[in-house]
């Protein structure tokens, strides 16, 4: 088995492309520049005196939130897309050692 043909099946490459988007994406996410402002020291020097500067804190918190959030929820979805193609290509290698010519059942 030393010079084993890998076998893909072809929504696999797809799923992969896919999955390799949404990680750059989430990656994206992370390097933007509004993440910066997740710093606690940035915020702790910043006066919270009126109740608009709270309500302002507050809403940056949940929004900084989400994004972390949402690139979480981005690399969840590509981790299924990538174990959804290995699942294609078992599949397609187990139809390729049954079939070996390629035709099907």
């Amino acid at each position: 088995m030393s010079s084993q043909h890998v076998v893909h099946h072809p929504y696999a490459s797809v799923l992969r492309q896919r999955a390799a988007r949404l990680q750059d994406l989430a990656q994206a996410i992370e390097r933007s520049l509004v993440m910066a402002l997740d710093d606690e020291p940035m915020l702790a020097a910043i006066p919270l005196h009126s109740r608009r500067a709270r309500l302002c804190e507050a809403m940056l918190a949940r929004n900084l939130h989400q994004l972390h959030e949402a690139a979480d929820e981005l690399r969840d979805t590509a981790f299924r897309f990538l174990t959804r193609a290995e699942e294609f290509d078992r599949a397609q290698l187990a139809v390729t050692r049954t079939h070996p010519s390629g035709e099907a059942a």
